[in-house]
Formats: C-alpha cells, sequence, structure tokens
C-alpha cells in the first residue's frame, strides 16, 4: 500500500497531495517555500574546527612570492596562505554550485591569476564532482566560472610559463555515464572557449597533464578508465571466485586496459601514444613527470607497476629501483605520483603512502616526508625557480618546506577535516565526537574555557576513521568506536580494547565500516550495535547477545546459514550488513534497522520478533543504502529515512517518512535540489527532540529544514559553505553537523525554528523565546592569550541569544530590557550608536583584539542579538582591557556582574509597542556555589558599582569645578587671584584625584597598609579592583571581601564628605577671594553628592 494524502502534523495550512512512492514524481514547484527565507535571516552557523586537516586533492603556489600557496580539496574548496603554512583561508566559499576542486594551478607568469578545475580523482565515499573550470584574476578574491560543466572531474591543469592565456586540463567525464566530455581540453583564450584535442573513448578519461617548464612544448599525459557500468540490481553471488580487472573506474587486472601515455610535441595540439620500447603494459591510475634541463629528454612514469624512467623523450625505458616495492603506487593508486626537482633532474620524488626521495636519477630511495601509518600524500607541487619550496597535499592537510623537506609547516592548523559520523555527550561544555578519513576518530568541546575553541579543548580518540564514536551516557570517561571492530576506550589512562563480538571467528558477523553504535533509551546501560544481526551488550562488552536473525536478506530469501559467512549458491543474492539504527525514545523495545542493501527491518518487541518493513518500489532494488533512519521523538510508529542510490549512477535525494510502523511510506522530497554538480543524493535525516514536524536533512550538496513534517524543505544553508554533509546531531537547543570537507560545524539555540508559524510570518515584530542561558564567563585564562594565528574557533555567544524577527526597518526606536523577578532594569540595550570607553581609542595593545560595541540590530527579518547575562557596566574613571583576551572580543574592564541564576524577562520596544518573553538563567553545572551565595555575590557587586558610580560621579563633579576654575580666570589676573585659584586647583585635585596616574588608593586589591588620604580615582580604581578580584570565580563573598568594601565604602564616604565641604566653604572663601578682585564667582554644582551607606 502507498501513502498519498496525509496532513502535515506541523502545518495544517500547508497540506497538499503527496504522489505515490512507486513513482517518484516531483510536487508542482511552490512559487514561495513555506516559510519565509528572511525568517531565518538571523540565524548563523558556528565552525567548531577541529583543525586536523583532511585530504588535499590539488596544490599550487606563487612564484615570487614566497609565502603564497593554495590548495584544493574533495568537498572543501580552495584554501590560501600566504604565511608558507602559518594560517589558511578559505577562498571558495562564494562559489555555492560545488566544492570539489581536482586541480590548481597558478599562472608560473603571473601569480594572481588562477585556474582551478572541478571534481576529485577519487571519490571517497561520495562521487565528488563538480561543474568545469574556474579562473580569479585577482589572487583568489573573485572568480568567473569558465565553463565545461560536463567534465566532472578535472585532476590536472597546465598553464603556459610564459602565456597565462594557454590553458590545458585533463577531463575525467562521468563515472556513471558514458559521456565524450573526455580526454585533454586546450584553450588560448585564458578559457573563454575549448578545443578537446586528446580523445580516447567515451568510458575513458584523462588523469594526468605535465611539461617541463623549460621545455612546454613537449606535454604527456595519461588515461585511465573511468567509467563503471550502472548497477541495475541486488549484489549476487559470482559463478566462481576469482580476480579479473576492467570493470571498474580505473581498475587493472588481467582484461582490457585503458590506461595509456601520450606525448605532444606542439604544446598539446596533437598527441600520439606511446607504447614499447620497455614500457610495461599499464593499468590503472598512473603519474607522469618531465625533468627540467633535460631538453624534455628525462621522463618518468610511475603505477601500480612502479617506477620507469625515460632518457630520450619516450623511446625507450626502464624501470627503477625494481626490488623496492614502496617506489610504484600505495594502497592500489590512491596513492599516486612523480616529481622532479627543476633544477637537478637526478633528484626524484615519488609518493607511496610515506613519499620518497632520489638523488641518483630514480635507481635508489630513501624516505622523504612521512610516519607510521603514513601521510598518505596525494599531490605535490614543486616551485620551478626553488626545488627548496614544496606543497605537499596529504591525507592529513596541506603541508609547506622553504627548506627542502627539512622543516614542514603543520597541517593542524586547517579547519577541512572530512567526518563521516558525530556523537555528543552529556557534560557541560560538550563533547562532540567524530570519525574522521584518514586521521581516526576526534573529539572536541562546543565550547572553550579561554574564550575561543583552542587546541586545548580538542584531542584524538583512539577509535576507527569511519565508524561510530559514542560516548557511555552514563559515565563521559568510557567511549565506544565502531570501525574495524567495537573499541572501549577508557580515560584518563587512554586505553583502549577491541571488544567486538566479531573477534569470536565463529560469529562470522558482516559490517559496513560505518557500523552503527547506539545506547537503548530504555536502559542507558544497554550498547547496541548492528552487523547481520542486532546484538548488545550490558557490561560494557564483555559479553553480547543476539537480537536478531540475520537481517540482511529480503523477506522471501531464506538466509544461509553463518559458517558460510553469509554467502549462498552461485547466483543468490549477498546478504547486506546494518549501516543504521534508530531506537525508539517514545515506546520501549522499538528498535528500526537499515542495511546497506536497501531494507528496513523492525521490532516493536526489543527483538523478540522483527518484522520486514521495507520500503516498496525502490528505483534498484537491494542496492540502496539506508544511510540514516530516525525513529520519531513523538509517535512511535514513525520514522524517517534517507537512502542512497548514488552507486547506481543516482544522484536526486531520497527521503521516506512513515507513521504506521512502516506499513506505508511516502517520499518527502518536495524542494530539494535534484541535479547538483557533486550530487543531491540523501546522507542524512533527523527530527528535532523538542517540535514534532521539524526536520533536518543533509544532503551530499546541501543543508535543509522542513517545517511541515517533510513535505516541504527549504535551505538551512545560511553562512555554511557548500559540501557533504554527513551527519546531524541535536543537542539541547543546538543543532551539530559533521561534514566531509569542512569538519563540524553548530546551529547555537535554534530556538525559532521551533517557534515558527504561519501566523509569524504575518506579524510586524516577533521575539522568540530564547533557550536557557548558561552562566559563564568569556574567558578565565589569568594570563597571556594566544596569540590570533594559533587555530581557533569561536565560542557560542555568551549568554542568551534572542531573536527577534522585525516585518521593516523601525521607523523609530529599538531597545531591548531586561528585567529582574521584581521588575528593575538590569541591562538596557538600544539601536542607537554605542559609544567606544575613551580607552578603545588607543589602546596598549593593537586594536584587533579590541571589541567593537555594535547597537542592536534592525534589518528586516530574523535578527539576532546576546545578553552576556552581566549587569550595566559599572562607571569607572579609567578603563583596561582584560589580559585574557580574545580578537575581536576583548571588552574593556570593569564588566557588569553576572547576574544570579533565576528567570528575567525580556522587554523589546519597537514602535512604541513592547513584545516580552522569560529567559531562564541556569547555572554553570561544573561551578558548585549553591544559588544563595551566588545572590550574595551579586548582591556585593552591585554594591561596589553604587559606590563606583558615586566615585564617577563626584570626579566629574570635581572636574567640571576645576575646569569652569580655570575658564573663568584664564585672563591676566591679580595677583592674590592667581594663588587663591592655584590653592583652590590643589584643593580640587586632591578630592578629584588624577586617573592618568597619580594618588590612588594603596595597600593592595582589598586595602591595608598605610594609604594617603583618599580620592574619588583612588576609591574608584579600589572598588574596580575588588569588583574585578569578584569576578574571577562563584562563591560567596569572604569576611575579608566585605570588610575590604566597608573600607572602601568609607573611603568614599570620606572623600563625599569633604568634597561636600568644599564645594561649599572652600568654594565660598575662594569666591570671596574672586569678588575683592572684581572677577566674576563660581557657580557652585548643584547636585549633591550621596555616599552609600557602607553596611555589609
Amino acid at each position: 500500500m502507498i501513502a498519498r494524502t496525509t496532513l502535515p502534523r506541523r502545518f495544517p495550512g500547508f497540506a497538499l497531495l503527496l504522489v505515490t512512492l512507486g513513482t517518484f514524481a516531483a510536487h508542482a514547484p511552490r512559487a514561495h517555500p513555506p516559510v519565509e527565507p528572511s525568517l531565518l535571516s538571523g540565524l548563523a552557523w558556528r565552525n567548531l574546527g577541529p583543525f586536523r586537516g583532511g585530504r588535499i586533492s590539488a596544490v599550487s603556489g606563487a612564484i615570487g612570492q614566497p609565502g603564497v600557496f593554495y590548495a584544493g580539496l574533495p568537498a572543501g574548496g580552495v584554501w590560501k596562505t600566504t604565511s608558507a603554512g602559518e594560517t589558511w583561508t578559505p577562498m571558495f566559499d562564494a562559489i555555492t554550485a560545488a566544492s570539489s576542486v581536482g586541480a590548481v594551478e597558478v599562472a608560473p607568469s603571473d601569480p594572481n591569476l588562477i585556474y582551478v578545475g572541478m571534481g576529485d580523482l577519487i571519490s571517497g565515499g561520495g562521487i565528488n564532482e563538480g561543474n568545469g573550470v574556474y579562473k580569479s584574476v585577482d589572487a583568489g578574491r573573485t572568480w568567473q566560472h569558465l565553463g565545461l560543466d560536463s567534465t566532472k572531474q578535472i585532476p590536472s591543469i597546465l598553464v603556459d610559463p610564459h602565456d597565462p592565456n594557454l590553458v590545458m586540463i585533463a577531463a575525467q567525464g562521468d563515472v556513471h555515464k558514458k559521456s565524450e566530455s573526455r580526454g585533454v581540453f586546450r584553450s588560448t583564450d585564458g578559457g573563454k572557449t575549448w578545443t578537446r584535442t586528446l580523445y580516447v573513448d567515451d568510458s575513458t578519461g584523462l588523469q594526468k597533464v605535465t611539461w617541463a617548464g623549460d621545455r612546454p612544448d613537449v606535454v604527456l599525459a595519461t588515461s585511465v578508465r573511468h567509467y563503471v557500468t550502472p548497477i541495475t540490481g541486488p549484489a549476487r553471488v559470482p559463478a566462481a571466485a576469482g580476480g579479473g580487472g576492467g570493470g571498474g573506474a580505473g581498475a587493472g587486472g588481467a582484461g582490457p586496459t585503458q590506461t595509456k601515455l601520450f606525448k605532444s610535441t606542439d604544446k598539446g595540439l596533437t598527441w600520439r601514444e606511446i607504447t614499447g620500447g620497455g614500457l610495461p603494459r599499464l593499468t590503472g591510475r598512473t603519474s607522469v613527470a618531465v625533468a627540467m634541463n633535460t631538453n624534455a629528454q628525462r621522463m618518468f612514469v610511475i603505477g601500480n607497476f612502479g617506477l620507469y624512467r625515460s632518457d630520450d623523450g619516450g623511446t625507450t625505458w626502464r624501470q627503477m629501483d625494481a626490488a623496492d616495492r614502496r617506489i610504484a603506487n600505495g594502497q592500489g593508486g590512491y596513492n599516486c605520483g612523480v616529481y622532479v626537482d627543476p633544477k637537478n633532474p637526478d633528484v626524484v620524488y615519488t609518493i607511496n603512502t610515506s613519499s620518497y626521495k632520489s638523488t641518483d636519477g630514480g635507481n635508489t630511495f630513501t624516505g622523504f616526508k612521512g610516519a607510521p601509518g603514513g601521510d598518505d600524500p596525494q599531490q605535490m607541487w614543486i616551485d620551478p625557480t626553488n626545488g627548496q619550496r614544496i606543497l605537499m597535499g596529504l591525507d592529513q592537510g596541506a603541508v609547506v618546506t622553504l627548506d627542502g623537506g627539512a622543516t614542514w609547516s603543520s597541517w593542524y592548523n586547517q579547519s577541512t577535516d572530512q567526518i563521516y559520523h558525530i556523537t555528543v555527550d552529556n557534560s557541560y561544555p560538550y563533547w562532540v565526537y567524530g570519525s574522521q578519513q584518514d586521521a581516526g576518530a576526534i573529539r572536541t568541546r562546543s565550547r572553550g574555557n579561554l574564550g575561543a575553541v583552542t587546541p586545548l579543548d580538542w584531542n584524538p580518540v583512539s577509535g576507527w576513521e569511519w565508524g561510530t564514536t559514542i560516548p557511555d551516557p552514563l559515565n563521559p570517561n568510557i567511549v565506544y568506536a565502531s570501525g574495524l571492530g567495537i573499541l572501549k576506550i577508557t580515560s584518563p589512562s587512554e586505553q583502549w580494547i577491541n571488544v567486538s563480538p566479531n573477534v569470536d571467528p565463529a560469529l562470522y558477523g558482516r559490517t559496513t565500516i560505518s557500523q552503527p553504535l547506539a545506547f537503548a533509551p530504555w536502559n542507558q546501560h544497554e550498547l547496541i550495535t548492528g552487523f547481520q544481526f542486532v546484538m548488545a551488550t550490558t557490561d560494557g562488552g564483555m559479553h553480547w547477545t543476539k537480537l536478531s536473525p540475520d537481517l540482511g536478506y529480503p523477506k522471501d530469501v531464506t538466509p544461509p546459514p553463518d559458517s558460510v559467512r553469509g554467502r549462498g549458491a552461485p547466483g543468490a543474492p549477498i546478504g547486506g550488513a546494518i549501516q543504521s539504527l534508530a531506537l525508539s525514545t517514545v515506546r520501549r523495545g522499538v528498535i528500526w534497522v537499515g542495511t546497506n542493501n536497501g531494507l528496513i527491518k523492525l521490532t516493536k518487541d526489543a527483538g523478540k520478533t522483527w518484522d520486514d518493513v521495507s520500503i516498496p518500489d525502490l528505483p534498484v532494488p537491494g542496492r540502496g543504502d539506508i544511510l540514516a533512519i530516525d525513529a520519531s521523538h513523538f509517535d512511535p510508529a514513525a520514522a524517517y529515512a534517507a537512502v542512497d542510490f548514488h552507486v547506481t549512477g543516482d544522484y536526486k535525494p531520497y527521503f521516506f517518512r512513515t507513521r504506521d510502523y512502516g506499513k506505508t511510506w511516502t517520499a518527502i522530497v518536495h524542494g530539494l535540489p535534484t541535479d547538483q554538480p557533486s550530487g543531491s543524493f540523501a546522507r542524512v535525516i533527523r527530527e528535532d527532540t523538542k517540535q514534532a514536524g521539524l526536520l533536518f536533512a543533509g544532503t551530499e550538496s546541501g543543508m535543509y529544514v522542513s517545517f511541515d513534517d517533510g513535505d516541504d524543505w527549504q535551505s538551512l544553508q545560511l553562512n555554511l559553505p557548500t559540501t557533504s554533509y554527513r551527519d546531524l546531531v541535536i543537542h539541547g537547543n543546538d543543532l551539530v553537523v559533521g561534514t566531509y570537507g569542512r569538519g563540524i560545524w553548530v546551529l547555537d539555540d535554534y530556538s525559532p525554528l521551533r517557534q515558527i508559524t504561519p501566523a509569524t510570518m504575518r506579524e510586524p515584530v516577533h521575539l522568540f523565546a530564547p533557550g536557557d542561558a548558561m552562566r559563564v564567563r568569556r574567558n578565565v585564562g589569568a594570563d597571556t592569550p594566544f596569540p590570533p594565528e594559533v587555530p581557533h574557533a569561536l565560542n557560542p555567544p555568551d549568554g542568551a541569544i534572542i531573536y527577534y524577527y522585525l516585518a521593516a526597518p523601525p521607523v523609530g526606536e529599538i531597545a531591548l530590557d531586561v528585567l529582574d523577578a521584581g521588575g528593575a532594569v538590569v541591562r538596557h540595550l538600544s539601536g542607537a550608536p554605542v559609544e567606544p570607553v575613551k580607552e578603545a581609542a588607543q589602546p596598549p595593545e593593537p586594536n584587533f583584539w579590541i571589541a567593537t560595541p555594535r547597537p542592536l540590530p534592525t534589518a528586516a527579518g530574523t535578527n539576532r542579538v546576546n545578553w552576556d547575562l552581566r549587569a550595566e557596566a559599572p562607571l569607572a574613571i579609567a578603563h583596561t582591557f582584560e589580559i585574557n583576551a580574545n580578537p575581536g572580543l576583548t571588552p574593556p574592564s570593569p564588566e557588569g556582574p553576572l547576574v544570579p541564576p533565576g528567570v528575567y524577562t525580556l522587554k523589546l520596544s519597537v514602535g512604541g509597542k513592547a513584545y516580552t518573553q522569560n529567559v531562564t538563567v541556569v547555572n554553570d553545572p561544573r561551578s558548585p556555589t549553591r544559588v544563595a551565595d551566588l545572590r550574595a555575590q551579586y548582591d556585593l557587586q552591585m554594591k561596589l558599582v553604587a559606590g563606583m558610580r558615586a566615585a564617577w560621579e563626584g570626579y566629574h563633579q570635581v572636574a567640571a569645578l576645576r575646569a569652569a576654575v580655570v575658564a573663568d580666570t584664564a585672563s591676566p589676573l591679580p595677583a592674590a587671584v592667581v594663588a587663591a585659584t592655584r590653592a583652590f586647583d590643589s584643593t580640587l585635585a586632591q578630592v578629584g584625584g588624577d586617573p592618568e596616574g597619580g594618588r590612588g588608593g594603596g595597600g593592595g586589591f582589598f586595602g591595608g597598609g598605610a594609604r594617603p588620604a583618599p580620592t574619588f580615582v583612588s576609591v574608584n580604581e579600589n572598588l574596580v579592583r575588588q569588583i574585578n578580584a569578584l569576578e574571577n570565580g562563584d562563591l560567596a563573598p569572604t569576611p575579608a571581601m566585605q570588610a575590604a568594601y566597608v573600607a572602601g565604602c568609607r573611603d568614599l564616604q570620606t572623600v563625599v564628605t569633604t568634597w561636600t565641604g568644599i564645594n561649599g566653604g572652600a568654594l565660598a572663601a575662594f569666591n570671596a577671594v574672586l569678588a575683592q578682585n572684581n572677577t566674576k564667582p563660581i557657580a557652585a554644582t548643584a547636585r549633591t553628592l550621596v555616599a552609600p551607606a557602607c553596611a555589609r
């Protein structure tokens, strides 16, 4: 049965007729998305790092600019360094059509001109296809598209050393479709027009073009088969075991090969194939190089077959160092490359799992760069004018040497991680765990203690690079990781041991490399995983129990016994393995299982019985990969599935929904793109944990949200770069996404998405209810901060994240007040310009450290502002800037006190109308301090604030009187007046004080010791020191702190009394002298200054 019309649970008014699942027809397009994009405009994703680079697919450098290099990534765009690898910056984020880069080449004659070929040579679990060629003429600031979209993958580009308009590209073409958009394409007008000059056939692509910089007329090119026959049915047991080759893209083996070597002697206009002369039968992936300073006679070709050299321009060849099997492709062609020093043709580099160097023309090699486990180098660029300057692209990132490999820059400064799966724990700040391609498991804090997520806030985890890494919900010091087994990792000892039941060979468990792990919501001691059957442990992996039979076969196929590893007779279907698990949080015992061969199985009784609830009429039965399945958090009968068919050549998205335990499934894809260059296929789907019908989905090229249970989708890309979105997890009010190419991102407090309704779009103003706000300090550091070039991610905005929607910019004033439980205003924010403190104009450190105060935003759409949970900043006579600084975020000191936990009211005033919501401030769970003690601390701080205000007002009263004295006695005066003026000004200075370093209160932060008479400045400074000392932690004020306040308060009373006398009697006496000398008197300060009471 196929479900048709169903009213969405979220927006009943948005119901549409659903098409049948069997046809997968598209909905009629809407005139507008269901939610106006302006309602989402204030939300912003935050990159969390971690800064451990991912695989590099392309490298190049600027000649004549020693620090400038470029790197391309499989799904991460183009990055640039101007500091020889010290820091890297993404340069391609404005290009939203595609992000997979196969080649980057800076014109040798113009360092500002860059060509980029889209589409990575290695698929990396996707297709990583691109959309042709891009060009920049301003060093990467802007880009223009040059066409060749249908080439799909461009792994190599050449730019003439003298003519930047002469360009050649090697095009692979579509791996799943036969195509004539393959071969070598050539342009003589900078990419305006292209001519194909080399073509093998519609199944063979070109993988490499190269020349020697001093003989660009001689060009070498290599081809490889780049076509996989479309899959049309389930995998089946072959008739006989055995190898064979040639079936897949780039395959070798004994069958026909399309790997060929070609040579041109006219800059790529014409070509001839090179064969014989000692050249072996070429198979699989190859790389070639032509040595400079040899008149293009010395050439190298490397592949699975080893390294071969020619010294006569390709006529004859001999194998180099045949006994050293390192000098060949690594990992079946995953690592492949040969390069020659530009000055010395005897210096040769090759690539395997490490890189190797020869100084005798390739006869012998020694290790050049690598490590146990391998750097897995992918690409190398050697400056054609300086062989000491090299950029290497590794599986771990891009690294630079300026001294021929003696020292290298780090790859721990690039947020280009290729993440497969992510999970979070229950700690605060919560940890995000991920499995990272080629680097292993990793975890990073969602928030750092030092004002940013620094290198102190992330670390490797002893898990695999592919699978699931999941923390124990009851013990954050225990983590489990799948991939090649199931590891139990224990901190702080960092011990890790394989506790997988598959260690027992009698089990014969089939797994995917992304083997799922999940803890049962109904029993958090129970860890559940999937092989071809579901298994569970309640004692940390010591013992395992099967919860299901073999679930990897359709219901009409009897699984073979485990002893034959799930493989039946020739022609029988090959059993699948469990790819995804979803455990219901609504009903105990409900488990959904998705397999890598398109099946969905369900139990409602924790495994006692199972039903096959697979989606019917899928495009290619037995070949859909159920990458994600999510059990509804509100309805035990509802679930969502993401199904991937890209291995069949179908790049469209397939998302499904059931509301009846899988009896019927509905395709939910309306609004999703289907034809993005890098693919639009489904990766992950998740339902919100607090709002029914709010769904999130990630595809190979974008992030999406649905407000009506999947009936309609719209972009949630916001500020995200185009990349591959592999996994999603919700933690409280945060949405966390793992990407294959750009690391981990967080949408902090997306509460507005849970509150948007059709009515919201009709309101002129809407104030959204914020999530709970955690009472934490911006930065708890006490000394020198990390320099800005140390890689770091931003922390979430401090305190409460507040969103409000404006249908149009307000005509009048806009203000946001925070009120306490008694209705008193704690903090006032407005749309008026904010005047920075005077010290911000010339701070003692570079200005980039200093936070710029900003008014409330007033743009049409949703705006975001954060209240940092502080009261108004106290009135300080002089300000400093915190030593625990963060670039662009360092506030002036002192700051207002942190408010105690409790419920506060937000009052947004726009156009004379007020809109209110409550926000709950909760204490940092790491703080042991009681709320009563925090209130006592706050009360003392507010007393200090009141004292500071009185001292500030007193100082400015004194300063105003001094200014009046100077102004009114500026002309030549009798000697008596001059003497009286000097004496009176000295009296005023003794009560006012000098903010530029005059007398201050001595005796330490809290007073004590011998001190001179207090002044308004010294009192204000003393109270500043006290409030800053209280700022450093949560505690009930100590008796010494209370005594310090009383002492400071009494000093204030003393100076106020002195000032009152001066403003009265002393001023009258001075005015008498002025009157005696016919000089205009000075008016007394009208406002009476009152010192606060000094009770503890």
